[in-house]
């Protein structure tokens, strides 16, 4: 009924006649103008049929001030990193050839950190051992005191991660955009002491929650990369990663969690599943604002926060620092 409102409103306002008669309004819309037709002494358009346009009008006003928020977001990132030069995606530089490292002094690997504690706020070269391989990591100074190590970014959706072991062991995705750090590099991060974890959340409305645990760490892939320490929670999202302690991490196309299905195959994203799956998921698909609301808890879910089964977290951050002494 809007629908036909909206047309007959239209052929209204187009003619240059005062009055909408049948010969204004195409034939297949004759038997629908009925209800609004107009006393052709009046000289008045149909009452309904404005009222139908005003009514689109309004909804059309409120769809561009949502899109306004979006494009104001999505400013505010180009900002952040519109200083910084762009990084190839992780797997790219998982491992760099040895001859990378010869034209290195001593002097450089040395100086350089181990984590992202008092260094500069974005992209920082790390570490971790002495011996090993450095790499480039988002550092972020900003949030709660700083000296955060960003591991895990999701915010637009241009990213898969319903990806398989060895993706999830290298990392994917660019240090700019959409990413996870890898096991692998987590593993050898959180096993050099004690670390914390913070993780930021917000729903599509845009309400931001956060969950703090105050330590963290994964196993080896021997140990399926299980999360094997999991601190005191503190925050205001709920403390829904708790179930996933001394769980294994499962993909798609690696299985180790104690359901009777692959629950990274059910829930389309792997994680730390236990024997009924989840009651977090944070690597699950990402809900588009304007497209189809995701179902079946396929979505990225936070049980205390957005449980699910429909719908998804529209933003998350996962950071880690060395615990403060």
């Amino acid at each position: 009924m809007a629908l036909e409102a909206l047309v007959t409103a239209l052929a209204c306002l187009s003619t240059t006649s005062p009055t909408v008669t049948e010969h204004h309004v195409p034939i297949i819309m004759r038997n629908s103008i009925e209800p609004f037709r107009v006393d052709n002494t009046t000289g008045n358009c149909p009452v309904g049929a404005l009222g139908g346009l005003m009514t689109r009008i309004e909804y059309m006003t409120d769809q561009l001030k949502l899109l306004k928020a979006d494009l104001m977001q999505l400013q505010e990132l180009i900002t952040e990193y519109k200083n910084e030069a762009p990084i190839a995606p992780i797997e790219s530089r998982i491992y760099q050839p040895l001859e990378s490292f010869a034209m290195t002094s001593v002097s450089e690997v040395n100086e350089m950190p181990p984590n992202c504690l008092d260094q500069k706020h974005g992209q920082v070269r790390i570490q971790i051992e002495t011996a090993g391989e450095p790499f480039y990591v988002n550092c972020d100074q900003k949030v709660r005191n700083g000296g955060w190590l960003v591991i895990a970014y999701r915010y637009d959706g241009s990213e898969d991660f319903n990806r398989d072991w060895h993706a999830y062991k290298s990392g994917f995705g660019a240090l700019n955009a959409e990413f996870f750090i890898g096991l692998d590099k987590l593993h050898r991060l959180t096993i050099r002491g004690d670390y914390e974890l913070l993780i930021i959340m917000r729903s599509k409305t845009g309400e931001e929650r956060f969950a703090l645990y105050d330590l963290f760490s994964i196993g080896s892939e021997n140990e399926k990369y299980l999360l094997n320490v999991l601190g005191a929670y503190r925050g205001d999202a709920g403390d829904s990663l708790r179930y996933h302690a001394g769980k294994k991490f499962t993909t798609f196309d690696q299985d180790n969690d104690d359901n009777g299905q692959n629950c990274a195959r059910t829930h389309a994203g792997a994680w730390w599943y236990g024997r009924e799956c989840f009651e977090s998921n944070l690597f699950g698909t990402f809900q588009f604002k304007y497209g189809q609301e995701i179902g079946y808890f396929k979505g990225i879910l936070w049980k205390t926060f957005v449980p699910g089964p429909t719908g998804s977290l529209r933003y998350v951050r996962m950071l880690i620092r060395p615990k403060p002494k």
